[in-house]
């Protein structure tokens, strides 16, 4: 299991890292590749780990949280910026950036934070129920 959440944290800062490279190049970003290369990582862990339906849920949650904290972050600090910058188009392009504006407004602090403390309580209901 462990090993597994370790393999998506080094997915996510490697594609952080492209994803960095690219926008400091004026490129664009394909959100859904990134968001399905992300997926299959993820589904060939779920099937090697053979997990029950409700261990799957947990795991994608904990997996969902896991990409906000370890490729957003990440992705902000290699572009010279903030841990909590957010994007200040208005509307942002990226269709989850539009539905965290919608929710937190325009505060990338308050994101990034939920984003950790929600990541660090699933990894801990992980640890509970994994390890019994």
């Amino acid at each position: 299991m462990w090993g597994a959440i370790a393999i998506q944290v080094v997915f996510n800062i490697l594609n952080a890292y492209i994803d960095a490279y690219r926008i400091l190049k004026n490129k664009t970003i394909a959100h859904w590749i990134n968001l399905g290369c992300y997926g299959i990582v993820v589904g060939i862990e779920v099937y090697f780990l053979k997990m029950v339906w409700w261990m799957i849920v947990i795991f994608c949650i904990q997996a969902f949280l896991n990409r906000q904290n370890t490729f957003d972050i990440p992705l902000n600090l290699r572009r010279g910026l903030k841990f909590y910058y957010m994007s200040q188009d208005k509307p942002p392009k990226a269709w989850w950036d539009r539905q965290e504006y919608r929710i937190f407004g325009n505060n990338g602090r308050k994101i990034a934070l939920t984003y950790i403390g929600l990541w660090v309580v699933s990894l801990t209901i992980i640890f509970i129920i994994f390890t019994q």
